[in-house]
């Protein structure tokens, strides 16, 4: 199965940080800001060939994660001031 990790990353990110922000967490908006975000990250796939601990360590990696970080914290914000659920947090 073909899997794009940058995908993961962006999951974990906003599952870590979204409790910080107060907005909809709808799967509407919630889609939306993994989609805002992962538009404007590169993808990333890995060859079969290529073991667990190479692929454990892109996801660990400290600067990936603070690209990502800033990524999902500008589509929060831009989902947040469009929302079609503003000033509801569900």
């Amino acid at each position: 199965m073909v899997k794009n990790y940058m995908e993961l990353l962006v999951s974990e990110t906003l599952e870590d940080i979204i409790k910080n922000y107060d907005i909809c967490t709808c799967d509407d908006c919630i889609n939306d800001i993994k989609s805002i975000a992962l538009n404007n990250l590169p993808p990333v796939y890995f060859l079969s060939s290529i073991d667990e601990s190479q692929k454990k360590a892109f996801l660990l990696d400290r600067q990936k994660k603070i690209s990502v970080l800033a990524k999902v914290a500008e589509a929060i914000q831009i989902v947040s001031n469009n929302s079609h659920n503003k000033g509801t947090k569900k």
